[in-house]
């Protein structure tokens, strides 16, 4: 194996900017020579913008791991089988999207940078140590970030901490606990939040790169799901301060997609016109062609939103944004949007230049940042943090604070129960602020899976199917949690013998 190839594995091809499909063939280093790449400090700038781009090659995964099952979603014309094992609860383990190789090669590489990138300091005198540790945060916070992916997707996970750097070196590793996984993420971001950069003087990476905000975004998403409310709430305190002023006005609300990076980020992965294609341009545009991979389901949008709590703005546009109203943020019903399951609505947020009017990004358009946090998912966030803990009209006013934003009416003090109700209500909201932005069915497996909410995933999914199954069909599939986690592809199962297929997988 060349030297070249082994130096841009280490770089994550940051520099090259190759295609998703030709990152993956690429061959894992051989015999390292550490002194030769890990000599100066571009190398390990290069480094860590390599592990940044690894989010790129990862989001497809993320994606239907994290949103792809909620019942937002109805096939487009370039819709894959794959996809449809997801919408229909039928998932199979031969299923390439339940592949997490792509996501182990992103965390060795990770592995690889903590192990080396201190070796840099010894042979680069103007390399600051200070700016390496920053680095080094970053990196933590990256695999904290994929293994938490890992872990909402499929539950018990291998926990991976040392680089793959040889050919003949073999990683059989059992799969660890959840609450095991969900430790040594806690530990990552622990040492992350104390060594990241509170902050970057240039915008795309203020948003783009992990600072101390954005890592206390993540934890609090951690924490939210190991039901350790006050650690919440907690954690976004400070996130509070800095954002609650910050939120944009109601008719502004665009900028948040379009261009991105708004007052409200807190981390996106940023994409330029230059660079690698943001996928989500071809993933929600139906353009003048009519392919996209997604469209908004109806039945969803019908079963979940009435123009009581959801007025439109007036009688001639749907709103584009997704809390105001049913569409989430699909400009029109278009004979277009027309395939083999009915009619769908199309995701305009992700395609369009500007709210209210038929207007696209240019076709194949590169710089639609994909957003993992905001501040408005902060809020619901405590929202749901306060209500677990009884605080529901603390829990109300945050909702209210992105109505507000959204020039919806005010919710009256008492105004949405409490328990299931309230956490129906909650998610219905999420939904119609954060549609198609990547975590919707983690949400629901999160809520659903405290003790008495079992039933809002099972109800919610198998009233709203986009294929059109039957609620009982659709219920016998989700009535064992465990179908609620993605099995292990069988090619995994095969070359790590040390993992064993789950059991509700077992005989599919």
């Amino acid at each position: 194996m060349n030297r070249i190839i082994k130096y841009i594995t280490i770089s994550f091809l940051s520099i090259s900017m190759v295609s998703c499909d030709s990152f993956l063939n690429v061959d894992v280093p051989d015999n390292l020579i550490h002194e030769e790449f890990w000599s100066n400090k571009d190398q390990v700038d290069a480094a860590l913008n390599g592990l940044y781009t690894s989010l790129h090659n990862n989001l497809e995964r993320f994606h239907a791991w994290g949103d792809v099952r909620s019942s937002l979603y109805k096939p487009g014309s370039n819709f894959s089988s794959s996809y449809r094992q997801f919408l229909s609860h039928d998932i199979y383990p031969e299923n390439h999207l339940v592949s997490w190789s792509p996501v182990y090669i992103s965390i060795t590489w990770i592995n690889s940078f903590l192990k080396n990138a201190p070796s840099t300091l010894e042979r680069d005198d103007t390399f600051k140590d200070s700016d390496l540790q920053i680095m080094m945060g970053e990196a933590r916070a990256l695999r904290a970030l994929n293994y938490f992916y890992l872990v909402r997707a499929f539950k018990e996970v291998p926990i991976v901490d040392t680089p793959y750097e040889s050919d003949t070196q073999e990683i059989n590793t059992a799969a660890s606990s959840e609450e095991d996984v969900l430790d040594f993420i806690e530990a990552d971001l622990a040492v992350a939040l104390e060594k990241t950069a509170e902050s970057f003087d240039n915008v795309n990476l203020q948003y783009g790169r992990f600072t101390k905000n954005a890592v206390r975004a993540l934890w609090a998403d951690v924490k939210l799901w190991r039901n350790q409310y006050q650690e919440v709430l907690d954690l976004t305190e400070r996130l509070d301060q800095q954002y609650k002023n910050s939120m944009v006005a109601p008719l502004d609300w665009f900028t948040i997609f379009n261009p991105g990076n708004s007052s409200e980020s807190i981390f996106e992965y940023q994409y330029v016109q230059t660079g690698l294609g943001s996928p989500l341009y071809n993933w929600f545009s139906q353009g003048q062609r009519g392919d996209a991979r997604f469209l908004a389901n109806i039945t969803n949008i019908s079963v979940n939103a009435g123009e009581l709590l959801y007025p439109p703005i007036d009688d001639k546009h749907f709103s584009a944004d997704t809390i105001r109203l049913k569409n989430f943020s699909a400009f029109m019903l278009d004979p277009r949007f027309e395939t083999s399951n009915g009619t769908g609505y199309e995701v305009y947020k992700f395609t369009g230049q500007t709210a209210y009017q038929l207007s696209y990004r240019p076709a194949g358009s590169r710089n639609a940042n994909y957003i993992f946090y905001r501040y408005r998912e902060i809020l619901f966030m405590q929202a749901e943090a306060l209500a677990m803990l009884g605080r529901y009209s603390e829990a109300e006013s945050r909702i209210n604070i992105i109505r507000e934003h959204t020039d919806l009416p005010q919710i009256e003090a008492g105004g949405l129960s409490d328990g299931v109700d309230f956490m129906n209500f909650l998610l219905m909201e999420r939904e119609f602020e954060l549609g198609f932005e990547g975590k919707e069915w983690f949400a629901a497996v999160r809520v659903s899976r405290r003790s008495g909410y079992e039933n809002i995933l099972i109800e919610k999914a198998s009233n709203n199917s986009a294929l059109g199954d039957s609620y009982q069909v659709i219920r016998a599939r989700l009535l064992e949690p465990e179908a609620w986690f993605l099995p292990y592809h069988e090619t995994e199962i095969e070359t790590n013998q040390m993992l064993e297929q789950k059991d509700y997988y077992k005989n599919k």
